[in-house]
C-alpha cells in the first residue's frame, strides 16, 4: 500500500488520512486489508473542526456512518478506494487507472458520483446518502478495472 497526504501543504503536520492501495492482483476477490484500512481511516478522519488549518469543517459521525456503510457495499464488488476527507465535511473515495477515474463524495445526507473513461463521456449519478444503489461500486468495477479473459485454447479433435 502506499500512503498518500497530497491534501496538506508543506507547513501543515503530515497526519496519514487516507490509504491509495496497489492492485497487482488479478481475478476473484479484494484484498480484505486494503479494505479494513480504509475503514481505519474513515474512523480516524477529523472530527474537529479547522482540522486543516485553513477553517475545514469537521467529518461528522453521520458522515463517518454512510463512509463506512458504503464502502461495505463496494467491497463486495471492487477494489478499494483512495479515502480523501474534504474541507466541506464531506469524504471522498477515488478510483484512478488507466482506463479513467472514479470519484464518490459522501456527506450526512447526500452523494455525489462520477466516473470518467479517458476516451468518454462522464457517468454521473447523486442523490440520498442513504439510499445510495449498490450498482455504483459494480459501475466502478465494470469502467475502471475490466477483467481480462484467458485465451481460448483451440480445442483438439
Amino acid at each position: 500500500m502506499r500512503i498518500t497526504n497530497s491534501f496538506f501543504n508543506a507547513e501543515t503536520p503530515v497526519h496519514c488520512v487516507y490509504i491509495m492501495p496497489t492492485r497487482s492482483a488479478l481475478g476473484v476477490g479484494y484484498a480484505f486489508a486494503e479494505f479494513e484500512s480504509a475503514r481505519q481511516a474513515i474512523r480516524q478522519a477529523f472530527a474537529d473542526p479547522n482540522w486543516d488549518g485553513y477553517g475545514a469543517l469537521p467529518i461528522r459521525d453521520e458522515t463517518k456512518r454512510n463512509a463506512l456503510t458504503v464502502l461495505n457495499q463496494l467491497e463486495i464488488v471492487t477494489c478499494a478506494p483512495e479515502i480523501t476527507p474534504n474541507p466541506n465535511g464531506t469524504m471522498s473515495f477515488e478510483w484512478e487507472t488507466d482506463q479513467g477515474f472514479g470519484q464518490l463524495e459522501i456527506g450526512r445526507t447526500r452523494y455525489s458520483f462520477c466516473v470518467q473513461l479517458h476516451n468518454g463521456s462522464p457517468t454521473l449519478d447523486s442523490g440520498d446518502s442513504s439510499e445510495m444503489d449498490p450498482s455504483v461500486g459494480m459501475l466502478v468495477d465494470a469502467l475502471l478495472f475490466p477483467k481480462q479473459l484467458p485465451p481460448v485454447s483451440a480445442v483438439s479433435r
